[in-house]
Formats: structure tokens, C-alpha cells, sequence
């Protein structure tokens, strides 16, 4: 069959034979041998081999070490050889997934204990022995019988439970020496290819993110193609925990979170609360120069409101549960909309009255998972800066603009000018009929496309 290289040329390959076959071809007139290529949007590697029914031309895009895409090769391969690492050094633990990730990679374990320290020294040693052996990696595609046969033989629980998820009827796995994985691809050539690699953390996961599942332990690294890129990375992440704000946070004086207190819900310091005070006066006087009205309502409701709003049905696994007093079920507020609508409908209302705008400072509380609380950004309390607006139909446009502008005010004045815009649509779980949201939708679209966002 034709492969055609972009910048490369063009080649002949036996089919089913690996790409891999053309390196001796492709070293004669390039000084870099790509890590890889990209094929119809989708990572491959050297390993890959093209099916011999396969009758177009095919042609590839090749991905040099120098190329940010390459990085995605090399931290695949990282996860392999950390998974490699952990089963020489603890051969009783169990794989779960390792994928690349934007600032390095992981490897999900299931094991009898979390990881140390120590334990992080020794993994991160034999990585590099790993390395320094120059393991060629292999890939073989098995039918899922015979992947399933020979998952069980390794013991590999979680393995198998991913190939039973599989449809189609042949996978792929990846080997280096003794050591065999389930794996898609895309993968370097050789361990030593990695130059520069460091393990960084471990953390609790459940498996498939589900906690009725068994708790993995994730092992974080990164790795580079040089060990200056490596430097580079590490100092940049020391100066971001010298910035980090639950660090600024207690040295300041701004806030604490207590164990004794409970996770994820914060104390204001004096000067933490003179801070937030400022903003929030700041806010409540834009916002009422902007034509909004300001509104309190209370931290809990009776249970049954949450039903007619519809969170009982679709975000009750984010709500704490249910407390009862006096033979009545109440709940905490995850949201501030059910109170706004009770504000409007406090009387009849007359067309001309719209557009009307509430407004709240309202503190709700959110049941995140132990696992992603972090400082200030992912807690189980906090005071949403949140409004309502009632407005006629052909109204809708013109007041969607006006929040753009204020939101990009507010950005503007706290410093932030590179933002992202995502245009929210019709989810698979959704109240109200489908031409309310296709309207919804239109309207947020020309709004975005009016303010050239």
C-alpha cells in the first residue's frame, strides 16, 4: 500500500506489517525521526499496523519530539513504564487506567494501602532502570476471548471489566519486556525514549469516578523529552504552591477551613471578611445601578419545593440529605431559583413591568466529594453571586446582551482579560418542551454573535 508522509514523501508498506518498516527509508532523508503520526484527527504510532483491506492512499501527518502533540506519546509510555514499576515492586496491586494528561500522566492502582513517599522513591527508581534497559514496546491485537484469557491469568480484575466494555470484537495491547497492558496507543518506540520523567503525587480515586466503587490509588508523574523542560516544569510548580491561595490564605489571614468545622466549608477571618465585604457592596451597587433588585431568601426550604423545581430529579446526588423537624423534611439549598420565582410570584404582574431583574448574594450548599474539594474552588458551601430575570419573549436578546456586559465588566475590573465563552445547550435530561430551548439557544447564539464573542 501508498503512504504518503506530509514533508516526509511518499512510501511503500506491505500490508499488515508495522509502520515501523519504513524507519530505515524515512532515517535516509530526515535528521528527526517523528514520534508518531496523526491519521484522520486520531494518534498512531510506529507500531500500528494498517488493515490489508485498506485500498485508499493513505496519508499521515508526522509528529516530531519538538511538537506539543509528541508529549502525549511520550506520557503514554510514562503510564506504562510507572504501571511496569508498581507491578515488579508490588506485584499483588491491580491496574486500573493510565492516560496521558495535559501537564503529565497517571496510573489509577488498586492496592492494599495507599502509596508513600518512600514507596514513590522506590517506584520512581525502578522507572528508571526500566528506562535505562531500552525496552523496545510491542503491539499485538487479540480477540476478546483471548484478551479476556489472558487477563485472568494476570489477575487483572479492572482490565477485564474494560474489555467486556469493549465493542468492537478485536483490542489491542502494548508489552515492553515481561510487562503487558490493555491499551489503544499511541506509544514511543523504545523506554528509552523518555528522558525526563517525575513522579509527583498520589491521590485517591475511585475507580470510574463512582464511589460505590473500590478506592484506587492515583500515582501522578510527568515527563519531558529533556531534563531542562523537566527543571522548567518543576520550579514553575514550585512558585505556583508558594502562590497557592490556601497557602496565601492562612498567612494572610483570610480564611481557614477546620477539620473540626467540616470540609469544605470556610471561615472568614476579620480581614477576609472586610475583603469579601468590599466586593460584595461593590457588587450589589453595579448591580442596582444596572436595574436589578436586590432580594435574601434562606439557606433551607421544605423538601416538596425541590421537587416542583425539579432537583429532586436531577440533582439530588449533588444535595446534602434531608433533614426533618416537626414531622416536616427540610433541605438545604443547592440553588437560589425556586426562592425567585416565589419573589415574582409574590403578585400579579402587567407586560409592562418587564424586564424585572432580582438579584442575591445567596450562599448555597452543594455536596462535592471529599475527593475534589480544593481551597476556595471546589467546596460544599458558598455565596453565589446569582439573579433571575423575567422578561417578555422579545426582550430575551436585548437582556441576554446587557449580562454579557456585565459579566465582561466585572472580569475587566478584577484584572481577567483572557476568558472563554461556552454556548450552553439542550442537555439529555431536560425540563420544559424542545421549541422553548431551541428559541433559548437561538437567542444566546445571536446575542454571542451581536457582541462578536
Amino acid at each position: 500500500m501508498k503512504i504518503k508522509i506530509k514533508g516526509l514523501g511518499e512510501f511503500q508498506l506491505n500490508p499488515s506489517t508495522p509502520l515501523k518498516n519504513l524507519i530505515p527509508e524515512i532515517k535516509k532523508i530526515s535528521k528527526v525521526l517523528p514520534v508518531g503520526f496523526k491519521y484522520k484527527d486520531e494518534y498512531i504510532d510506529w507500531h500500528y499496523t494498517f488493515n490489508k483491506d485498506i485500498s485508499e492512499n493513505l496519508e499521515l501527518e508526522p509528529i516530531f519530539p519538538s511538537d506539543k502533540e509528541a508529549l502525549h506519546f511520550l506520557r503514554h509510555t510514562s503510564a506504562h513504564v510507572l504501571a511496569q514499576a508498581v507491578k515488579e515492586l508490588f506485584p499483588e496491586a491491580k491496574l486500573g487506567i493510565g492516560p496521558p494528561t495535559e501537564e503529565g500522566f497517571y496510573y489509577d492502582i488498586y492496592y492494599e494501602r495507599s502509596f508513600n513517599e518512600e514507596d514513590l522513591e522506590k517506584i520512581e527508581k525502578r522507572i528508571k532502570e526500566i528506562i535505562k534497559k531500552n525496552l523496545p514496546l510491542e503491539r499485538k491485537e487479540l480477540s476478546k476471548e483471548e484478551a479476556k484469557d489472558l487477563f485472568k491469568k494476570l489477575k487483572e480484575d479492572f482490565k477485564l471489566e474494560l474489555i467486556n466494555e469493549i465493542s468492537d470484537s478485536e483490542v489491542s495491547i502494548y508489552s515492553q519486556g515481561d510487562f503487558i497492558d490493555l491499551c489503544k496507543g499511541p506509544h514511543l518506540l523504545s523506554t528509552g525514549e523518555i528522558k525526563a520523567i517525575k513522579l509527583l503525587s498520589v491521590a485517591g480515586a475511585y475507580w470510574k469516578g463512582n464511589e460505590n466503587n473500590p478506592m484506587l490509588w492515583r500515582i501522578y508523574g510527568t515527563a519531558f523529552f529533556s531534563k531542562d523542560e523537566l527543571k522548567a516544569y518543576l520550579d514553575r510548580l514550585e512558585e505556583i504552591k508558594k502562590r497557592d491561595h490556601r497557602k496565601l490564605g492562612k498567612e494572610l489571614e483570610l480564611f481557614t477551613i477546620e477539620e473540626d468545622i467540616g470540609p469544605g466549608l470556610v471561615i472568614w477571618l476579620p480581614k477576609g471578611a472586610i475583603l469579601r465585604n468590599i466586593i460584595e457592596n461593590f457588587w450589589i451597587k453595579i448591580h442596582l445601578q444596572r436595574g436589578y433588585q436586590l432580594v435574601y431568601t434562606p439557606h433551607i426550604a421544605l423538601r416538596d419545593l425541590w421537587k416542583i423545581s425539579g432537583h429532586l430529579d436531577f440533582y439530588v446526588e449533588n444535595m446534602f440529605p434531608p433533614m426533618e423537624l416537626e414531622n416536616r423534611v427540610y433541605q438545604l439549598k443547592p440553588m437560589n431559583c425556586p426562592f425567585h420565582i416565589y419573589v415574582y410570584n409574590q403578585k400579579r404582574r402587567s407586560y409592562k413591568e418587564f424586564p424585572i431583574r432580582y438579584c442575591e448574594l445567596g450562599t448555597v450548599y452543594r455536596f462535592e466529594r471529599s475527593g475534589v474539594l480544593h481551597g476556595l474552588l471546589r467546596v460544599r458551601g458558598f455565596t453565589q453571586d446569582d439573579a433571575h430575570i423575567f422578561c417578555r419573549e422579545d426582550q430575551l436578546e436585548e437582556e441576554i446582551i446587557k449580562v454579557l456586559d456585565l459579566v465582561i465588566y466585572f472580569l475587566k475590573v478584577f484584572g481577567f482579560s483572557e476568558y472563554k465563552i461556552f454556548l450552553s445547550t439542550r442537555p439529555e435530561k431536560f425540563v420544559g418542551s424542545p421549541e422553548i430551548w431551541d428559541k433559548s439557544e437561538a437567542a444566546l447564539k445571536r446575542a454571542l454573535e451581536n457582541k462578536g464573542l
